[in-house]
């Protein structure tokens, strides 16, 4: 059985998590998604517009680099205005949006739940299979030119920090059996763990939002109270804090993910 990874990417809007997937994964793929499929369809709706931008109309070289006379130039303005005019209504979609044999083929093979709760979660992952049971036959045919190692079988835990804040889970404990429970179904199954939480509006297009989410402080044990009035965030748990990053170090290594690497 390989050995198996366990990564931690920064946060990614739906859009970008669905095309990382169609573009790494390996049969077997699962994808956990940490809400309910209508919250995931909104936030999804909202992030892939029905078009992305208008394809420029092609430039036209020049013969010669001598001066336009009057006459030219007003033949240039005519050329434009109809290459406008015609490039105005050809749009490019959003890649999701096309569906191609490519992308149809592999998502057959990709097997999507939807746990909102962390009790739909812990008991997904209780019953994880093994690499010999399969529920989707035998898989897609091997694609003899995809270099090795390029892609592998994952565990895609989508929101996985989000499901448990504002439980009773919300601390290092609560997460970190969770998070047990998700290291033992990947190596059970010999699949690549990966989480990712969700890119809100907050943490914009910087890259900065990795660093946001793991740093968010969260009590060590379970029951903690939380006391009203104080601002500060170490100050308004009873007890001891410990970042997430803290929590999920022990497993998972950090990365940032492609959708942020140009930033």
């Amino acid at each position: 059985m390989p050995r198996t990874t366990f990564l931690a990417f920064t946060p990614a809007l739906p859009s970008e998590l669905l095309t990382y997937i169609l573009t790494h994964q390996a049969y077997p793929t699962t994808l956990l998604i940490c809400q309910p499929r209508a919250n995931f369809l909104s936030a999804l709706a909202r992030c892939v517009p029905n078009t992305v931008q208008r394809r420029p109309p092609p430039s036209r070289p020049r013969s010669s680099s001598a001066p336009l006379d009057d006459t030219e130039i007003e033949d240039q303005a005519h050329l434009a205005a109809g290459d406008k005019e015609r490039y105005s209504g050809h749009e490019t979609k959003h890649p999701l949006l096309t569906a191609t044999l490519q992308q149809v083929a592999t998502s057959r093979f990709v097997e999507l739940a939807f746990v909102p709760t962390l009790s739909h979660l812990r008991a997904y992952l209780a019953v994880f299979p093994p690499p010999q049971v399969s529920r989707k036959g035998s898989g897609p045919p091997h694609t003899h030119f995809e270099k090795e190692g390029d892609r592998k079988p994952l565990v895609v835990v989508y929101g996985l920090v989000g499901l448990h804040r504002d439980t009773s889970e919300w601390s290092a404990q609560g997460l970190g059996d969770t998070v047990a429970g998700l290291v033992e179904a990947g190596k059970r199954s010999g699949r690549c763990v990966v989480v990712v939480e969700e890119k809100t509006r907050d943490f914009g297009n910087d890259g900065q939002g990795g660093r946001v989410a793991w740093g968010e402080r969260l009590p060590i044990l379970n029951g903690s109270v939380r006391r009203p009035g104080l601002e500060s965030e170490d100050g308004a748990w009873s007890g001891r804090t410990v970042e997430v990053g803290r929590v999920l170090g022990r497993w998972f290594a950090f990365k940032r993910g492609e959708w942020d690497e140009d930033l």
